[in-house]
């Protein structure tokens, strides 16, 4: 299964050079399954039940097998339940 990386910013803050949660910080990294219709798009819930509408896409991409879901350097900001997810998936 393919997997965006989608970015749940801490808050709502506009959009100053396309990553919002840079400066407004960020919630959480969630897992999303690609849109049938729009391969590069997230599906409109994210794999815990979030609503992927206001969330920011992120353009890591696992490379190995085994590799985690989620860039490394975000690990404090895993959603478990997207983890979960994937793991039963």
């Amino acid at each position: 299964m393919g997997v965006i990386v989608l970015i749940e910013p801490a808050e709502r803050a506009p959009k100053y050079d396309s990553k919002s949660w840079v400066i407004s910080g960020l919630r959480a990294v969630h897992a999303a399954k690609a849109d049938p219709e729009v391969p590069d798009s997230p599906a409109d819930r994210t794999l815990c039940g979030l609503a992927t509408v206001g969330m920011e896409k992120h353009s890591y991409r696992p490379q190995d097998p085994g590799a985690s879901w989620y860039p490394p350097n975000l690990t404090p900001w895993e959603c478990k339940a997207c983890s979960q997810a994937l793991r039963q998936g």
